[in-house]
C-alpha cells in the first residue's frame, strides 16, 4: 500500500519483472480495515518538519514536527494488519525515535527489534534544515550524517 500512484506503479513493474505475485493497494495506512497481510514493507515519511501539516511532494519525506505523523499510526496498526506469522520491515531515521517505534510495536504484541543500522550523509532535505534541527537539539552542531535503521516486527 502506498498513497503514491507512482510508487504503486513501480512496485507493480518490479514484481512483474521478477515474477513475484503481489497484491498492491493505493491508500493510506489509516484507511485499512479488515485486511491482513503476510508482509508489510514500509519506508514511510519520517523526517521531522517545521510544519505540522504537510502537503504536495513533501508528503514523501516530511512527517510532522516530531517525524512520527505516519510512524505512530503504522506502529499502532501493524499487529492487526499482519496475519499470524507475518512480518513488518520498517525503515526510519534515528531522528524520529526508532526506540519508540520498537516499544510501540512490542506493546501491540509483536516481536520487534532493530535489525540493521546505516549511517549516511544528509540528503538535500536534511541539509536544508540543519539550523532548525540543531536548534531543536535533534542533531549536534555540525553534525551532517543521519542514521537509518531497519526494524523487523513479527506477529
Amino acid at each position: 500500500m502506498d498513497i503514491s500512484a507512482r510508487a504503486i506503479a513501480a512496485a507493480w513493474l518490479n514484481a512483474r519483472r521478477h515474477r513475484v505475485r503481489l497484491r498492491l493497494r493505493r491508500g493510506d495506512i489509516r484507511t485499512l480495515h479488515g485486511q491482513q497481510y503476510d508482509v508489510i514493507l514500509s519506508n514511510p515519511p519520517y523526517v521531522p518538519s517545521m510544519r505540522a501539516r504537510v502537503t504536495g511532494a513533501a508528503r514523501a519525506w516530511d512527517a510532522g514536527i516530531d517525524g512520527r505523523q505516519v510512524l505512530d499510526p503504522l506502529c499502532r496498526s501493524a499487529a492487526r494488519l499482519l496475519r499470524p506469522g507475518g512480518f513488518l520491515l520498517l525503515v526510519q531515521s534515528a531522528l524520529s525515535g526508532p526506540d519508540l517505534s520498537v516499544r510501540m510495536l512490542r506493546e501491540a504484541g509483536l516481536q520487534a527489534d532493530i535489525v540493521e543500522r546505516r549511517t549516511l550523509p544528509f540528503g538535500p532535505v536534511l541539509r536544508s534544515r540543519v539550523t532548525w534541527l540543531e536548534r531543536r537539539g535533534l542533531i549536534e552542531p555540525g553534525e551532517r550524517v543521519e542514521e537509518l535503521v531497519m526494524i523487523r516486527a513479527e506477529r
